[in-house]
């Protein structure tokens, strides 16, 4: 059974999970009042020089597996280390881990640990450590680690300081699956109701203060970190409601930083008490075409609507520039991007030709419905630019706007031309799930030669992979399976106070959080 390694969130439609909290919760949580329509945390705190403010949603549960909301998820970095880290362009670098073996003959990898780091309680940190993390997310029934273990068959140590890992195929993307945080055995190795219960413990630049319940978190520098002890002596995380009220208690000053990837975070770049770090992301946007269509199971119908369209004018119009054009699903800051080889200017008299070969003309314009999700505010101001694009060369697209239940059924279904949408792609690669013919993808697109080529790029090995990608890239620009837009940029915006060295990765946004510095 082929497993297709890709975190499929629902960016699709557009919602992002958050953590469920009642309403008593959320008013024991802090004080909300109503300014400019916007929620505001009345936290009336004054910042301290050696105390960093962070904030994130209410959490469940500090157990760094078994949370599933990405603004613990980001906080849980402070206090547990992974394996390997993630980079801006998708490749990994040393983390816990200082050196790997690859054994393409049984799908395994042997991993050495640094044989000097220490959990927050003084315990050295080991391979049964390592082995225990894996098996907790693979006995997980939920965690956002799921799909970086899904391939894993087993892991064992065959050193104190050494582990070996055991895939059940060949996989390119083994080195990313081996993103996740590191627990202590000899503490979490208890019943779930008390592991979730439990202060953390792990081995980040930051461990566990103390808690105030429903309100916020205090962290204490780590002294013995291994990368150094950090510049920032303390932590402080205020707990919020939502999304919303963390942007709103950075515009108040109440907390020192915050991540975005909306498209109104243009505003902080004429904020001078502001500084902005633009991270690179894998959110795809596309539109998806109906293949059970005749008109667009046609190729040169799919080359007229992919180069009419100006996807660096969105960029620029909604994103203020901040993202990047890509032709097919692999991001262009990617170790495995491929520079295009086809002409993908935009020329009016080629496409107004191809129209005309196919039928189409200014009183039997080519007419297409598009589906969005009304809930989504962003796609809906994209789909309208998108609208008037088409117009431009006499295509007359129809909008769809519907809400993100009907949406979904409707796409799942295949009750669509088009559709409006986008993916959250793992850095494990693998984009299986969106062309394979076995993958049931929802644009009912079969083809033998994606197939094959999705199956190569999936096995390769290191030596093989940039070559696999580039056969793949090619096909799909090719084929045109989907209308490719571009990759939306997130922005890590911290206030004046803060300096040294920043640098967020795409899935840590404090990766060096102990070369950060407060000014005096």
């Amino acid at each position: 059974m082929r497993y297709y390694i890709l975190l499929i969130v629902l960016i699709l439609v557009g919602c992002q999970a958050q953590s469920a909290q009642s309403d008593e919760q959320k008013e024991e949580t802090m004080a909300i009042t109503e300014d400019s329509s916007v929620l505001s945390l009345n936290m009336n705190l004054k910042k301290q020089p050696d105390t960093l403010m962070l904030s994130m949603h209410v959490p469940q549960t500090l157990h760094p597996i078994y949370n599933t909301d990405e603004t613990v998820a980001q906080v849980m970095n402070l206090m547990f280390d992974t394996l390997f880290n993630i980079e801006p362009d998708g490749s990994v670098s040393y983390n816990i881990a200082k050196h790997f073996t690859i054994n393409e003959q049984n799908n395994s990898i042997t991993i050495v640990l640094h044989d000097d780091i220490m959990w927050h309680d003084g315990e050295i940190l080991d391979a049964y450590d390592v082995v225990f993390s894996i098996n907790t997310i693979k006995n997980a029934t939920e965690s956002i680690y799921k799909s970086n273990v899904a391939n894993m068959s087993y892991a064992t140590v065959t050193a104190p300081n050494t582990v070996k890992i055991f895939y059940n195929q060949p996989f390119s993307g083994i080195l990313q699956t081996l993103f996740f945080p590191v627990i202590p055995e000899h503490v979490y190795s208890v019943s779930y109701s008390t592991a979730t219960a439990l202060s953390p413990i792990g081995s980040g630049a930051y461990q566990f203060s103390y808690e105030t319940p429903l309100k916020s978190l205090t962290l204490i520098a780590n002294d013995n970190y291994f990368k150094g002890s950090p510049n920032i002596s303390n932590v402080n995380i205020i707990y919020a409601p939502d999304t919303t009220a963390i942007i709103s208690s950075f515009d108040q000053n109440v907390i020192d930083v915050i991540y975005t990837d909306v498209m109104d975070w243009g505003k902080y770049t004429k904020d001078s008490s502001s500084t902005i770090y633009e991270i690179p992301t894998n959110k795809y946007e596309f539109i998806g075409l109906n293949f059970d269509n005749d008109t667009l199971n046609n190729i040169d119908i799919r080359n007229v609507l992919s180069k009419s369209l100006d996807a660096q004018q969105i960029i620029d119009i909604y994103y203020l520039g901040k993202g990047d054009v890509s032709v097919t699903p692999v991001n262009p800051n990617s170790y495995l991007y491929s520079e295009s080889i086809l002409n993908n200017e935009y020329d009016i008299s080629t496409i107004k030709s191809t129209l005309a070969s196919a039928g189409f003309n200014d009183s039997n314009p080519l007419t297409l419905n598009l589906l969005v999700n009304s809930d989504n505010i962003e796609r809906v101001k994209v789909a309208e630019g998108i609208v008037k694009m088409y117009d431009q060369v006499g295509i007359i697209i129809e909008l769809e706007l519907v809400d993100v239940t009907t949406f979904t059924d409707r796409v799942n279904t295949g009750d669509y031309e088009l559709f409006l949408g986008g993916w959250k792609l793992s850095y494990m690669p693998d984009l299986s799930f969106a062309f394979h013919s076995q993958a049931n993808n929802f644009i009912n697109y079969y083809n033998a030669e994606m197939d094959s080529l999705l199956e190569v790029a999936f096995k390769s090995s290191e030596a093989d992979i940039l070559d696999s990608y580039q056969n793949l890239q090619y096909y799909i620009e090719t084929e045109i399976p989907y209308i490719s837009l571009y990759f939306k940029s997130g922005a890590l915006i911290v206030k004046d106070r803060l300096s040294g060295t920043i640098s967020p990765d795409p899935l840590n946004i404090f990766s060096n959080i102990h070369l950060w510095e407060l000014k005096h």
